[in-house]
């Protein structure tokens, strides 16, 4: 059986009315659970604000690219820009509630890692991260600064499709491999790696964990991975149904969920 512990709440889903909220986090951590994951983009003026996609509709819906916008007009812009908080608020948030989860970081954005270890560090919760990215650059730039951070990388594990193809720009790995980027920079973009099977190679070593889709993991792979004890979780689960059969034929070290009922059911 699945223990509460093992359970991800995947940017606060159904905790409130909209994803990624202050207000998400406080009732996801007011739950008890134990393990909460959220994102983070980079606005033009350099702050980093929670939210998951490269754009957001306006009050007037208007899509405008986050790396494109100062944060400073987001309550002048309304619509989604409305209900972004800082990555400052929320971190000062998630320090000061009793309950000291594990919070599962992803940066979307490439070369911001400086800034964002400076405001866990102001917080004093740099020891409760885990740096999460489908970007390996940014997980490079992580472990320079921090050699004990936990680190996860995401990545598709099976050949994805053209709708996935078509709203991402999917790079693609040779035999496993991920070579260590020249770049370190990336802003505004969406993409992921495309991995046939498991990683191998430097980028490997590299990573404590790797998150993948639930409809794309397989058995093998899960354990070819935690031979080498790296942990394995998959996005995302709704029913507690789903998540105890997942359990069952994959045996995965956490799973990601999408739906407030699932918690529920633990009670």
């Amino acid at each position: 059986m699945v223990a509460l512990s093992q359970l991800v709440s995947h940017r606060f889903r159904g905790f409130s009315d909209h994803e990624n909220t202050i207000q998400g986090l406080l009732k996801t951590l007011d739950f008890g659970v134990s393990q909460v994951e959220f994102d983070i983009r980079v606005t033009r003026c350099g702050t980093p604000l929670i939210y998951h996609d490269e754009a957001a509709k306006d009050q007037f819906g208007q899509t405008h690219r986050i790396c494109d916008i100062m944060a400073a007009d987001r309550d002048r812009m309304g619509g989604k820009f409305g209900y972004m908080p800082t990555a400052d608020a929320l971190f000062g948030n998630a320090a000061r509630h009793p309950n000291k989860a594990k919070l599962l970081i992803d940066m979307k954005d490439a070369g911001f890692e400086d800034m964002l270890i400076a405001l866990a560090h102001a917080h004093g919760i740099v020891d409760r991260i885990v740096w999460v990215s489908w970007l390996p650059e940014t997980l490079y730039a992580v472990r320079e600064q921090l050699p004990d951070a936990e680190i996860t990388l995401s990545h598709l594990c099976q050949n994805p499709n053209v709708l996935i193809r078509s709203v991402h720009t999917v790079y693609e790995a040779v035999d496993g491999e991920i070579a260590r980027p020249d770049r370190r920079y990336a802003h505004g973009e969406r993409s992921g790696w495309f991995v046939d099977g498991a990683l191998s190679g430097e980028i490997r070593a590299l990573v404590d964990n790797v998150c993948v889709p639930a409809d794309m993991v397989t058995r093998a792979l899960v354990e070819d991975y935690q031979r080498d004890n790296i942990g394995v979780s998959a996005f995302s689960y709704v029913t507690r149904y789903s998540l105890e059969n997942a359990d069952k034929a994959l045996g995965l070290n956490d799973y990601f969920i999408d739906a407030k009922t699932v918690f529920d059911s633990y009670r």
